[in-house]
């Protein structure tokens, strides 16, 4: 039985004692555009996000941990409810900016424009995030390495 995006999160954010949760996806769609032109498609597979409750303005916080160029992350509301979520990503790292979470049942998406001070340039990010393959709790908040 495969298990639901959406519940998962919001039971882990608002009943486990952890600090944070690592998802596994089975699979992992990236679609980039330029300017409402599609540039690629990229397929993945076991494609991790964790999600650490609270660490910074009392925002739950989502890193998103296999990411194409670099690992970051953001803060969102929490989710209330379980059937559908849809929300803005907070503090994004420079240079993405305009970003939107949705989530439900069967998938994450994660929606954002890496942004160029010349608007041609601009590319819009899609990821999408299906079939929870793997979850692993922690007592400790995941902290992004240092490269």
């Amino acid at each position: 039985m495969q298990k639901p995006i959406l519940p998962t999160i919001h039971d882990f954010l608002h009943k486990s004692p952890y600090a944070s949760l690592e998802i596994t996806f089975g699979t992992h769609t990236v679609l980039n555009s330029l300017v409402h032109r599609p540039l690629n498609q990229v397929y993945k597979q076991n494609s991790r996000i964790v999600i650490n409750k609270r660490p910074r303005k009392g925002l739950p916080q989502m890193v998103v941990v296999d990411n194409l160029i670099f690992n970051f992350d953001f803060g969102f509301t929490p989710p209330m409810q379980q059937e559908f979520y849809l929300g803005s990503m907070l503090h994004l790292p420079s240079p993405l900016d305009q970003g939107h979470l949705h989530m439900d049942a069967d998938q994450l998406t994660l929606s954002f424009r890496i942004h160029s001070r010349n608007l041609k340039h601009c590319v819009f990010v899609s990821q999408t995030y299906t079939h929870i393959h793997h979850l692993e709790r922690f007592f400790e908040p995941y902290i992004i390495p240092e490269e």
